[in-house]
């Protein structure tokens, strides 16, 4: 669905005008559009960074257009690959007042705010930090916009099979607006939103195809075959 169809579904579910109550509408909207991608991850790209100075070990993202961040690591300029632990702002401000050995690679990262990596040790001026995030999307705002595209605009590569939770979330914030005494002011539109993202998980599992079933080692047998000789003895 793009914008245009998503405020007639919305606004025909309260009664709400299009015209007059565009605004309200369209912010309910695109707020449903990023609480999917929080809650899902369903559009994740892979963005490569290389503008450490080899001094600094804090590193601002906020012009990034990172929404969340997923997974990350450093490549040095041998291309070496350095994975990289998150752990907690103050353990990383503990090992920076311990300190380590210059010229050992960054191993540590933390986040704080939404704006602010903090590495330790300080990552080489030569190396490239690859971050597999959500992108910020932007807000939808013609009508033709699509909440599953991406190109030439991101406005969210949020697939098909999930504008449906859009929908329902939109639904949720607008309930209160329209004072909808029979959702409870809109919680029964974030259980069904819930129930989407489970049916969203599901799919993702059945998607994926089959995992081979991880091998167990002297695994407790908790039932005995029929052939035990103990149960049935031989004669």
């Amino acid at each position: 669905m793009n914008l245009s169809q998503l405020e007639t579904a919305v606004a025909n579910e309260f009664g709400l005008s299009v015209s007059s109550e565009k605004t309200v509408i369209d912010s309910a909207i695109n707020r449903a559009v990023q609480r999917v991608l929080e809650d899902t991850h369903c559009y994740v790209q892979r963005t490569d960074f290389s503008d450490f100075d080899g001094t600094h070990d804090d590193w601002d993202m906020s012009s990034s257009g990172m929404l969340e961040i997923v997974e990350l690591y450093l490549t040095s300029v041998d291309e070496v690959r350095y994975a990289l632990q998150r752990v907690s702002v103050p353990e990383i401000i503990e090992q920076r007042r311990l300190g380590l050995p210059t010229g050992t690679p960054a191993s540590i990262y933390a986040v704080t705010g939404m704006n602010l990596l903090m590495f330790w040790p300080t990552p080489s001026a030569t190396d490239v930090l690859s971050v597999y995030h959500v992108p910020l999307p932007t807000a939808l705002a013609s009508g033709t916009d699509d909440p599953s595209s991406t190109s030439p605009t991101n406005f969210g590569g949020v697939p098909e099979v999930l504008h449906e939770a859009i929908f329902l979330y939109a639904c949720s914030t607008l309930a209160s607006y329209d004072d909808d005494q029979t959702s409870a002011q809109g919680q029964r539109y974030r259980d069904w939103y819930d129930k989407e993202l489970t049916r969203y998980e599901k799919i993702l599992r059945k998607r994926g195809g089959s995992r081979n079933a991880r091998a167990r080692v002297n695994e407790k047998r908790t039932r005995r075959p029929f052939h035990a000789n103990d149960i049935y003895p031989s004669h």
